[in-house]
């Protein structure tokens, strides 16, 4: 099947995993820029529930592109 037919018929829940990693790319921009006013606990567990949502959403989207979601 052509990836563009399978980007069409599976827009919605796509769409849900790249707003999820674009929150989490501006999140995980936000501690860096602000890492030297915050407590090196708080950035190192910021960017590591960052790193586990982006690596979420982006399995996620693979998974419904080529193995879920069969409307």
């Amino acid at each position: 099947m052509d990836i563009l037919q399978l980007l069409q018929d599976r827009a919605i829940p796509l769409t849900l995993f790249v707003t999820f990693g674009l929150f989490s790319l501006v999140f995980a921009y936000a501690l860096y820029k602000s890492k030297h006013r915050l407590s090196k606990g708080i950035v190192t567990m910021g960017m590591s529930l960052t790193i586990l949502v982006l690596l979420i959403s982006a399995v996620s989207f693979v998974f419904t592109l080529f193995f879920g979601y069969n409307a």
